[in-house]
């Protein structure tokens, strides 16, 4: 008589089988091909942070430190000659803060650069020195292949700041770069009284609908150390005066022969010296003080628009416009013009 095996036992038989057989088949996972690919993919960098300096209302200076967002910074990666680079420049000011900069790097490879005549294995985060261009060397995973790319920052090496500038022979007609505000000094004067008057108009940066309407003014027999500012938008039908509080005291400075103009979207007034007892008193022409905040605030940006140093000193009138390729002219009581623009515009 034949026994017949469990059915059970006969199914745990065969998977055992299968397994075995899968097994085989499959290999061992050592064995598993390895990719030939070593191509850089992606680059970007962090943001960089920049000190600035300015110069305080008492003279001294004050250093804070401006974060340059770099996430609008594009870098072209070329394949066929294996360059990365930005068109971009990023901005001035950064160039000796590129010694240390974050960066990402993307690919299926191993990534290799130089720091410091060391051979260093790169990882997403390290920060690398890019005052000079920096070259990654890609090497597939199966050890077979490597491309070289030279990573190169673009940084704009001229300071905006410098200005530069040189006197300009014969005539000039001013009022052909004065834009006609006379409307806006009319509605002034007709609600306050004032000797001197320098009026603007231009849009909203967030509604260009509605324009913003501002005047600087003084009266020759001031006895304050400071020009009044008043605005008034489009849309309201009071002027209302800008005053400088206690915890903000950087108003407009009243100069002799005081002159305001708006130059690259920023006011900007300078002149003679100091009037109405300042301290410190300003020396005539010696720096500009420029409003970034629509008259607010009136500061000595030192990498904004500078006055020429051959001026410095100059108390007598003189007349100043701005053209439609930002350049400041300034003709003196004797004719002499000069023409200055600051660089990087």
């Amino acid at each position: 008589m034949v026994r017949k095996k469990p059915k059970n036992l006969l199914i745990i038989s065969l998977l055992t089988f299968g397994i075995m057989m899968l097994t085989a088949c499959l290999g061992n996972n050592d064995d598993t091909e390895s990719s030939s690919e070593c191509a850089l993919l992606t680059f970007s960098i962090a943001d960089i942070k920049t000190p600035k300096t300015i110069t305080l209302d008492d003279g001294t200076d004050s250093t804070y430190t401006v974060i340059t967002n770099t996430s609008n910074i594009v870098f072209t990666i070329d394949q066929v000659n294996r360059l990365v680079y930005n068109l971009d420049s990023i901005p001035f000011g950064t160039h000796t803060d590129v010694v240390s900069v974050k960066c990402t790097s993307s690919t299926s490879s191993s990534i290799y650069y130089d720091k410091e005549g060391v051979r260093t294995s790169f990882t997403t985060g390290d920060t690398v020195n890019f005052t000079r261009p920096v070259v990654f060397t890609v090497i597939s995973q199966d050890k077979k292949y490597s491309h070289d790319y030279t990573i190169t920052l673009n940084v704009r090496k001229v300071d905006p700041g410098e200005s530069s500038w040189h006197k300009v022979p014969g005539a000039i007609d001013m009022q052909t770069m004065k834009p006609d505000v006379s409307a806006i000094e009319a509605d002034f004067l007709a609600q306050h009284a004032a000797d001197h008057v320098f009026a603007f108009s231009y849009p909203l940066t967030t509604n260009k609908t509605i324009m913003r309407n501002l005047v600087v003014c003084y009266d020759d027999a001031e006895v304050d150390s400071l020009a009044h500012v008043w605005t008034r938008l489009s849309t309201e039908a009071e002027w209302s005066e800008m005053c400088p509080s206690a915890d903000n005291p950087y108003g407009c400075p009243l100069l002799e022969n005081l002159m305001v103009v708006r130059y690259n979207g920023d006011l900007y007034a300078f002149g003679g010296q100091s009037k109405g007892g300042r301290t410190p008193a300003v020396e005539a022409f010696s720096r500009m003080f420029v409003s970034v905040d629509n008259g607010v605030t009136w500061r000595s940006h030192k990498e904004k628009l500078s006055l020429p140093e051959e001026l410095v000193g100059y108390n007598g009138a003189f007349d100043a416009a701005v053209d439609n390729d930002y350049f400041l002219w300034i003709v003196l009581e004797d004719g002499t013009i000069w023409k200055g623009r600051q660089s990087g515009l």
